[in-house]
């Protein structure tokens, strides 16, 4: 498998601008063409113009976020006969966020493309049903449902008689609007040498989703009880409409005071065309909607704002309201607008409820004591200072699978090859960390080339020794006295070790203890002395205890 590659060019150490390049023996496949939330022009752009020393054959867009499908019309500028493979919901949303990025990117100054060229990519999308191969070009590829989005998708790809997953998002906790991850049954899992796996929440073990839930909502009815309003800064495509189905869910309960529900930005346009997509939508919500015989989304107090003069008149009104609004990182669109007037006010609230990278508004705002300030976009396409005394909290209502449900997965499918990315640096890193006593692990850069194949020279854990001796060295050491002791004062845990205890089993160096949801479950040597760094090609080594 030595000349079958992997190439980011974007979307590597950076949750934006996803496109991978896969260089395989019938030819190359293209996956996405996203761009950098927050950055114009060209800056926005994955490095495309390798594409000219290594043109694809065909393309697959694994769903519809601005981060995966924002460029695709300037990979169509330069190969206009492209075939683009995508599921049919995901081509029907693509519409709606390549429109979007038309018309901000041209207010900005700096359109990417022009309408034509959007009008001609729409038209490349080829939409395909999940399971089932796509064998035009060579290699053979099918999608499987990622869960993450409505229409997103991992796409399982064969070159020869070797296979690859590339994950794309993926999520293993279903929510009101998309289901969970497929995952193949433990009998059936295909062979796969190598899984190009996204690594968003690498670094986290977020909390249960139903507790998130319960106390955002407890945390919105104290606002609103208090008089006050909640901006709710979102996605406009996903997680706005699943917060509207949280929301109308509370309320219709009485958990919540019925209060108007406002959508602002892109969020309009994308709950509408989810309205019209509804036999795609899982089971649960169809079966709720024909029960009550009433719209998905736009039902209740919702209400769709329709123009500025509209907007204006929610800002200026003091009842109490809740508002979700684009964009989520408050990058742009209308959710600024909302902030910039609400924050300065103690009885507000902010509520942050997805991922913020690390230069994004929503992420400073996150890091401020009570009364700071944050540079927020102004309508005229400047920035402003505002202050922030307003309750502003986060909430983990993630699309995206952590880190138990990345180890889980990629476990599930057990390849000898792992290669990570869409992931911030210590995300990336901290989940290698999990991973590369069992896989060769690469965290490649945008435009390093990526052989996808194991060396064989895989890393083991620091337990190097002969498997027999080892299993000799265990059994004598199992009654051996291990005493713990905790230190308040330093929240140090100490173990101190039999002083006979065989050296072998474990090498010279310092060790931490990680522990997870109350069990001790890591242990993780950090450092060690020349000799038994001795062939190893990192720092650190792992175990599970």
């Amino acid at each position: 498998m030595s000349d079958l590659h992997f190439l980011g060019l974007g979307g590597t150490d950076e949750v934006g601008a996803s496109s991978y390049l896969y260089l395989l023996k019938e030819g190359n496949l293209l996956i996405d063409a996203g761009v950098r939330p927050g950055q114009i022009g060209e800056a926005a752009l994955p490095q495309l113009e390798r594409l000219v020393e290594h043109p694809p054959a065909c393309m697959v867009l694994t769903h519809a976020h601005l981060d995966h499908v924002g460029a695709l019309p300037v990979v169509i500028r330069r190969f206009p006969g492209l075939s683009i493979y995508c599921t049919e919901a995901t081509a029907r949303i693509a519409t709606l966020v390549l429109g979007d990025t038309l018309k901000v990117s041209t207010a900005q100054g700096y359109p990417l493309f022009s309408p034509g060229e959007m009008k001609r990519t729409l038209e490349r999308l080829r939409p395909v049903p999940y399971f089932e191969w796509v064998k035009d070009h060579g290699f053979a590829f099918k999608l499987l449902p990622s869960g993450h989005l409505l229409g997103a998708a991992s796409v399982l790809i064969r070159s020869g008689n070797r296979q690859v997953l590339h994950t794309g998002d993926v999520s293993n906790v279903a929510t009101p609007v998309v289901d969970a991850a497929w995952l193949p049954h433990p009998n059936t899992v295909p062979e796969v040498d190598a899984v190009v796996s996204e690594s968003t929440y690498g670094d986290t073990l977020l909390p249960s989703r139903k507790e998130q839930v319960r106390t955002f909502i407890s945390a919105i009815g104290e606002t609103l009880r208090g008089g006050g309003r909640v901006l709710i800064p979102s996605f406009a495509l996903g997680r706005a409409q699943e917060i509207t189905q949280i929301l109308q869910t509370a309320m219709a309960g009485g958990l919540l005071p019925q209060v108007p529900i406002h959508l602002d930005g892109l969020t309009r346009g994308i709950t509408e065309a989810y309205e019209e997509m509804l036999p795609l939508l899982p089971e649960a919500l169809q079966n709720r909607t024909k029960v009550n015989k009433q719209r998905p989304f736009l039902a209740g107090t919702v209400n769709l704002v329709k123009d500025r003069r509209e907007r204006e008149g929610i800002l200026a009104s003091h009842r109490p309201a809740i508002v979700i609004a684009s964009s989520g990182m408050l990058h742009a669109g209308a959710s600024p607008q909302y902030a910039q007037a609400w924050l300065p006010h103690p009885e507000n609230a902010l509520f942050v409820v997805g991922y913020q990278d690390a230069e994004s508004p929503g992420r400073r705002l996150l890091e401020l004591q009570q009364g700071g300030e944050v540079m927020l976009p102004d309508s005229k396409g400047g920035l402003e200072s505002v202050s922030a005394y307003s309750r502003v909290e986060r909430f983990y209502l993630s699309a995206h699978a952590d880190r138990g449900g990345l180890l889980g997965m990629i476990a599930r499918y057990g390849p000898g090859k792992v290669i990570l990315t869409h992931g911030e640096v210590r995300a990336r890193a901290n989940l290698a960390g999990y991973l590369n006593t069992k896989h060769e692990v690469s965290l490649p850069g945008a435009g390093e080339l990526v052989p996808l194949q194991d060396s064989g020279r895989r890393r083991g854990s620091f337990m190097n020794t002969a498997p027999k001796k080892l299993e000799a060295l265990k059994e004598r050491h199992a009654r051996a006295t291990v005493r713990v002791t905790y230190d308040p004062g330093t929240h140090e845990i100490r173990l101190k070790l039999p002083a006979d205890l065989d050296g072998s089993l474990f090498g010279e160096g310092e060790y931490t203890l990680e522990v997870l949801r109350g069990k001790l479950s890591r242990v993780k040597l950090r450092e060690q002395d020349a000799e038994a760094l001795a062939g190893m090609s990192a720092t650190e080594d792992q175990a599970t205890a």
